[in-house]
């Protein structure tokens, strides 16, 4: 079934997120046809978020659009305590990779530094 078809099918209470975006096929095209209600930014992009000024205002960018529309940023693939920081001062939404938890079958414990950094970045 294809994603028009599936969004606009009665009943439907989901939530589109485009995974990856910034790589390949995820792109501002696709952020126009899809209205996802989430935006997953590509590891590519986070990776070194920190360090990388290009990269901050890419994310910067897509951040000041999607909030604008009520859609919410996911940042994939943080590995480091300063990427996290980085993208809680960029107003990411919500955060995702190995330094907060590794994927398990049941979802286990969130790692205790990254949810002091959380919990500073929000005092």
């Amino acid at each position: 079934m294809h994603w028009k078809q599936k969004k606009n099918a009665l009943g439907f209470e989901g939530a589109f997120a485009l995974d990856d975006y910034g790589s390949g096929y995820s792109n501002e095209k696709s952020l126009l046809d899809l209205a996802p209600k989430y935006i997953k930014v590509d590891l590519s992009i986070i990776r070194d978020i920190d360090t990388d000024p290009d990269k901050q205002q890419i994310v910067e960018n897509i951040v000041a659009y999607a909030h604008k529309r009520d859609m919410k940023i996911v940042a994939e693939g943080l590995e480091t305590p300063e990427e996290i920081q980085k993208v809680l001062e960029l107003e990411v939404d919500l955060l995702q990779g190995f330094y907060l938890a590794r994927p398990e079958p049941v979802p286990g414990n969130i790692n205790e530094d990254a949810l002091k950094i959380i919990a500073a970045f929000y005092k």
